[in-house]
């Protein structure tokens, strides 16, 4: 049964493009304002339209009247496909990351899917999902890893205008 809804998941939704084919456009979806709030934990993004081969989004998560991270981020394409770099930031800002930007590849792309992977394989962050549910919203699934092993974080985002 799993190997068939696999298959039918596979054939609905869509042929992927070969990361090194994939534009900006493939992001379009994600162009907007969104949050998610996860039993007092918001999280908003904030995504713009790509222009000049660039798309920004921003992050903001806030618990009990205080930040606990921030997120900016930019999506690049080129030849070779589309970058994303971000930096995580605490509430007195300063930074998770201690070499630079977060690095991902847009590994894979379809009508309202997008697929994120690490281009470090010691990266905290080595997946992340975005998915159009069938109301609309976007489902988030980061596949992150720290000293005690790999772990998942998922949420929910919803249009917020």
């Amino acid at each position: 049964m799993r190997i068939f809804l696999a298959l039918a998941y596979l054939v609905l939704a869509g042929p992927a493009v070969a990361a090194d084919k994939l534009t900006l456009s493939s992001l379009a979806f994600l162009t907007g304002d969104w949050v998610s709030d996860r039993e007092g934990f918001v999280i908003e993004e904030h995504w713009t339209d790509a222009r000049a081969g660039v798309a920004l989004a921003s992050a903001r998560g806030v618990q009990d009247d205080g930040v606990r991270f921030l997120r900016f981020a930019v999506a690049q394409e080129t030849a070779d496909g589309v970058t994303l770099r971000f930096n995580r930031f605490n509430g007195d800002f300063t930074t998770w990351e201690t070499n630079g930007p977060s690095v991902m590849r847009l590994a894979e792309a379809r009508e309202n899917v997008a697929v994120f992977e690490a281009t470090d394989p010691d990266s905290d962050v080595q997946r992340i999902v975005y998915s159009v549910n069938a109301a609309g919203a976007i489902e988030v699934k980061a596949y992150r890893v720290d000293q005690d092993g790999p772990y998942l974080v998922e949420f929910t985002l919803t249009r917020a205008r």
